[in-house]
């Protein structure tokens, strides 16, 4: 004869047992998820040899300002040599270097209403910003805030992202996502593309999207010619050519493709060499995106989560790449652990120096090149 405590413990785990059930299926089945997600299969991750081989060369960086930057993501430098760079509280900080190239101080000088996230000056000494939720802006010597335009057609700019300024003015820049807040986590799950490429003529006012369909449309350069653009596909993990002179005009092709990281900003230096760094490619999030199902249930939890991943600690790691005129990977520069710098944004070249910016870290990077 069973005992009454046994027969009540079993009905506990019982119904225990089946309010778990339920609410796994009411989670998987029932509890929304915020994307639509498409499976497709990356190629697999670049072996880390050759130039790839994992080196410590970043842990000799020297910290700017640190503490003093949330998220400095882009980098810009008037014609004083004063470096410029936006952080998610919507500021456009300006920090006076002094000969050897570190910071003698550190002052606001804009406020955007946005996060800036992409920099540029123009001829005249402006500095043009592409903010995100608000749109492209420009920026005089006093730091008063122009508007320049927040619109293509009838369709709103809420993710101006990165830019470039040809020699006649022209602007180019990416609305990096014209349905998510962010890359990570929800764009880049879904996998589908949600880019585009659009110009402004500061003489007509006019803004017209150049081209659609990109997956998170980022970073944006113009080649040294100015024939074409490159523009960062952050999670297809490659960098995509649009031509803008030439029989290929209008048209678009594969620039460097399966990149070891997620590649954010561009940029390109005297010698014709561009360079880019993100955050690292790992086995499971390349996992990840080969099944809709799983992704559609893991983006169910909860946003703050899913946004801090790349910041955790053991997911840090400080990735620079160097590539030729012709897209090809020449030269790798890294930070495993991130102890100096990690989930790099933007890497700009002056002379025998690298300055990084970081998505989510609070300090510019100053890297001597050797």
């Amino acid at each position: 004869m069973k005992r009454p405590w046994k027969r009540t413990l079993g009905k506990v785990l019982l119904y225990g047992l089946a309010s778990l059930v339920l609410i796994i299926a009411f989670f998987l089945f029932v509890f929304p998820s915020p994307i639509d997600p498409v499976s497709w299969k990356p190629q697999p991750i670049p072996e880390a040899k050759g130039v790839y081989e994992q080196n410590q060369l970043l842990r000799d960086a020297e910290l700017l300002a640190g503490g003093k930057l949330f998220h400095p993501e882009d980098i810009a430098f008037d014609s004083e040599g004063h470096l410029y760079t936006g952080t998610q509280d919507g500021t456009i900080h300006r920090i006076r270097l002094n000969a050897n190239g570190k910071a003698e101080s550190v002052e606001p000088f804009a406020e955007t209403g946005g996060y800036p996230l992409g920099l540029q000056f123009d001829r005249a000494g402006n500095l043009i910003s592409a903010v995100k939720d608000v749109g492209v802006v420009s920026v005089d010597r006093d730091g008063k805030v122009t508007l320049l335009t927040d619109r293509v057609g009838d369709s709103p700019i809420h993710y101006a992202d990165e830019l470039d300024i040809a020699k006649d003015g022209t602007i180019y820049f990416s609305d990096a996502s014209t349905k998510f807040d962010y890359g990570w986590p929800f764009d880049t799950l879904e996998g589908t593309p949600n880019g585009r490429l659009i110009s402004y003529n500061p003489a007509t006012k006019e803004t017209r999207v150049l081209a659609e369909g990109f997956y998170f449309a980022n970073g944006v350069v113009l080649s040294p010619e100015e024939d074409y653009l490159l523009i960062n596909e952050t999670s297809r993990y490659q960098i995509t050519r649009y031509w803008l002179k030439g029989e290929k005009a209008n048209t678009t092709d594969v620039f460097a493709e399966n990149l070891p990281v997620l590649p954010d900003n561009l940029s390109v230096d005297d010698e014709g060499h561009y360079w880019t760094g993100g955050n690292l490619r790992t086995p499971l999030l390349d996992s990840l995106q080969q099944n809709a199902f799983i992704k559609r249930q893991f983006a169910k939890l909860p946003f703050s989560f899913l946004r801090g991943i790349p910041a955790r600690e053991n997911n840090r790691y400080g990735y620079v790449i160097q590539l030729s005129p012709n897209g090809e990977v020449i030269r790798t520069y890294h930070d495993p652990g991130g102890e100096k710098v990690h989930s790099i944004s933007s890497v700009e070249r002056r002379g025998d120096d690298l300055f990084i910016g970081t998505v989510f870290g609070e300090a510019i990077a100053n890297y001597k090149l050797q």
